[in-house]
């Protein structure tokens, strides 16, 4: 047995402005020292439902590997990454923090996102650029609602993931039930991590692969979680048989998991259970982990100081770097830079900064960058490797890095940068060749992000004409940071509308643009987001003739719509080709502007001019001149498919969210009853250690004003509520009827 401290080597983060080089002797140091191999990079990201512990067990983090001198604390509003004044004030995390550190000599890049579900999209832009991803569970919770939500999110990216069972020092800890809980993920958890107790307190774990004991039982309550003990398992150690059972469990799934792996077949063969090296153990985790076969389960307390360094190490062991987990479409750009941009703030000293992830070559400035989805080429004057909000500056920056740069005025999340517009079309020819594709179809950029509908909105204004620039300049960044903020103008009333995610995100919006801008906006009553969808088929056809843009353009359209079973925003288009249209012949581009216009039309449904969703589309006919432009393309085709929804029989659907609610017994009465009264649907019930249960329930969005509030009385405080938005359903005639009345109203 012996013991460990692991002495963190400290230097102050320092606020990075045009006046402060000097100031940065140590920083320089600290970031000199980092191992620059790209196999010792990993980029990471926390992801989980609120509340789980993403946050602190960041702050351990930073701090034993010396990035941060001193341990910050959610409830002190005192955390590195939690730097906004309303993530303080609140103690919750409102936008995705990055931050880069050393442990045992690679470079980690860390990405702490959001829990709750407003602000959902700091979450899939982060993932949209990550190696691999940390679920935290609490322990005593197991899988949230929102712990669901992100999962799926990290599975249409394919990524490796570790689950890390945090609070596990609660007394209603259950790891039995995590475990079952993860069920519902249809994940492949093992334990690699059992816990170890000291007169019922949670002090420790082991750890499987190498039948370690670390111990935290002689840390006092002031102690920095620095000091443990690591202590080689023996066979009169008390907790050896049940250790090696675990460890032959794990072994098993990993025989099934790893079946082609020799080393590991023959050691299970030739070896006792106990003596099958560690390191052969750990190279299966890994490779397993890396083809998205196992979910290794860590264990720790992240508050108490237990548990943080093991996870560290887990990191380096078992998450891919980015040699590891190459994006497919980088290879066409060979060993030239390209790059994806996930990420925009406004800095009060450097204006815009792009966060951007490296996927080959690299970069050094001031250089010239070609933006491929916009078709354009920018500026990048610095690049900086973030430290939540602070920022250090660099001379490069290389694959496999994730960096912030300035200059970048139009570039937004989602789009694919490179060194050059010749690189872009050489990159475009060989992806069109390699698919099989015609090279006006195709542009290979880096997948974007999938954006969330807003289910609120609300007007918004100036308090005076002369704040009306202000604010407009606050809502252009504001939606150029955030993806899924939305700000259009009512055609009507010539009211700016506002949309979001939630009642607290567009609390959060308000309160930035009075902070930051100085504007102390208006905001008019909360409303729903309907959707609108046909119920009958219809069919119109317009032609115009109109000179416009220097040219005569002459369009000749028939579309015809039809209910359809689909429930997102996205509509199928068939070309329905006869002997008569030619419209086998229809040019891709022709094609494209068709699209666009429909989707155009559908954004403003006939009824309330909500979006319509559900719908199925057909071209019928389409002829036009030679010389007409794409844009009057468009534009007859979003008339003409306006006027088809209005011959339609039309609906007003409504957003059902999905509640998930975890209270005492002693009023589940109480809750049940008045989720009924707001026309809720009971979909299961979830029992919890003690005197706690979860329930889920399906309630409509426009009963659930101010709801957590309301929970929060009705059950003392003591309530936990989550929700997101499920579906939209059809509303009956006479709340149909109702919603219409309240919406002229407005």
């Amino acid at each position: 047995m012996f013991s460990r401290k692991i002495k963190p080597f400290f230097h102050p983060f320092i606020r990075f402005s045009l006046n402060q080089s000097s100031k940065c002797s140590s920083l320089k140091a600290a970031t000199s020292s980092i191992d620059d191999s790209i196999s010792k990079i990993r980029n990471v990201g926390f992801i989980a439902h609120i509340d789980a512990g993403k946050t602190t067990t960041t702050e351990r983090l930073l701090y034993y590997s010396g990035r941060s001198s001193s341990m910050g604390e959610v409830h002190q509003g005192d955390t590195v990454t939690d730097y906004m004044v309303q993530e303080r004030e609140r103690g919750i995390t409102i936008t995705s923090a990055s931050t880069t550190f050393l442990w045992k000599k690679h470079k980690v890049n860390l990405l702490d996102t959001p829990g709750h579900v407003d602000f959902i999209i700091e979450v899939e832009r982060c993932l949209n650029v990550l190696d691999s991803a940390i679920v935290i569970l609490d322990s005593a919770s197991g899988v949230e609602a929102q712990t669901t939500t992100v999962w799926q999110q990290a599975n249409r990216y394919n990524l490796p993931r570790i689950i890390y069972a945090n609070k596990m020092d609660r007394p209603n800890a259950n790891l039995n039930m995590c475990l079952e809980s993860l069920s519902k993920l249809n994940a492949n958890p093992v334990l690699v991590h059992l816990p170890f107790y000291v007169e019922k307190r949670f002090t420790g774990l082991i750890d499987l692969p190498t039948l370690s004991l670390y111990s935290w039982a002689n840390s006092s309550s002031n102690d920095d979680g620095s000091n443990f003990s690591v202590e080689q398992l023996t066979k009169d150690h008390p907790s050896w048989h049940e250790s090696l059972q675990a460890r032959e469990k794990l072994i098993e799934i990993l025989s099934d998991c790893d079946n082609d792996n020799e080393q590991l077949s023959e050691s299970v063969i030739t070896a006792s259970i106990s003596q099958i090296p560690s390191s052969i153990i750990i190279n299966s985790i890994r490779r397993s982990v890396l083809r998205n076969r196992l979910n290794p389960v860590l264990l720790g307390s992240s508050y108490k100081k237990i548990g943080v360094q093991p996870l560290l190490d887990a990191f380096l062991r078992y998450l891919p770097s980015p040699v590891e987990r190459p994006n497919a479409l980088s290879k066409y750009y060979a060993d030239n830079f390209c790059a994806s941009a996930f990420k925009v703030i406004h800095h009060e000293n450097f204006g815009p900064l792009t966060f951007l992830r490296l996927y080959s070559g690299s970069l050094t400035y001031p250089t010239k960058v070609y933006n491929i989805n916009r078709n354009i080429s920018e500026k990048i004057t610095r690049i900086f490797i973030p430290f939540a909000d602070q920022f250090k500056e660099t001379q490069t920056a290389k694959f496999g890095d994730i960096v912030a740069v300035s200059g970048l005025s139009k570039t937004v999340t989602g789009d694919t940068l490179t060194i050059s517009e010749k690189i872009a079309d050489q990159a475009r020819k060989s992806y069109a060749q390699d698919n099989s594709l015609q090279l006006d179809e195709c542009k290979p950029v880096f997948a974007g992000i999938q954006i969330p509908d807003p289910v609120f909105f609300c007007t918004i204004e100036a308090p005076s004409r002369s704040k009306q620039k202000d604010l407009d300049k606050a809502l252009e960044n504001l939606t150029r940071e955030d993806p899924s903020l939305t700000v259009t103008n009512d055609t009507n009333s010539g009211q700016t509308i506002l949309s979001g995610m939630g009642e607290l995100h567009l609390e959060i919006v308000k309160d930035r643009i009075l902070r930051e801008y100085k504007v102390d906006a208006e905001l008019g009553p909360l409303r729903i987001s309907y959707r609108e969808t046909p119920l009958t088929s219809s069919e119109e056809t317009k032609s115009v003739n109109k000179a416009f843009g220097g040219v005569n353009n002459f369009v000749s359209m028939k579309l015809g719509i039809h209910p359809s079973s689909r429930s997102d925003s996205k509509f199928n288009l068939k070309v329905v080709v006869t002997q008569d249209n030619d419209l086998g012949k229809l040019r891709t581009d022709r094609l494209k502007a068709i699209e666009n216009g429909i989707e155009m039309g559908l954004s403003f449904g006939p009824l309330c001019s909500f979006p319509v969703i559900g719908v199925d589309v057909e071209l019928l006919e389409f002829r036009c001149s030679r010389a007409t432009l794409q844009s009057f393309v468009s534009s007859v085709a979003s008339e003409t498919i306006l006027a088809a929804l209005s011959k339609a029989s039309m609906a007003l659907l409504e957003p059902i969210m999905l509640l998930e609610i975890t209270l005492p017994n002693k009023y589940y009465g109480k809750v049940l009853s008045d989720i009924s009264n707001r026309r809720g649907q009971l979909l299961n019930e979830i029992n919890r250690t003690g005197d706690y249960r979860t329930i889920e329930a399906l309630t409509p969005l426009s009963e659930l004003y101010s709801y957590s509030s309301y929970l929060r009385t009705l059950t003392s405080g003591t309530a936990i509520l989550s929700m997101k938005l499920d579906s939209y359903q059809k509303m009956n005639s006479s709340q149909q009827e109702k919603v219409l009345e309240k919406l002229k109203e407005i």
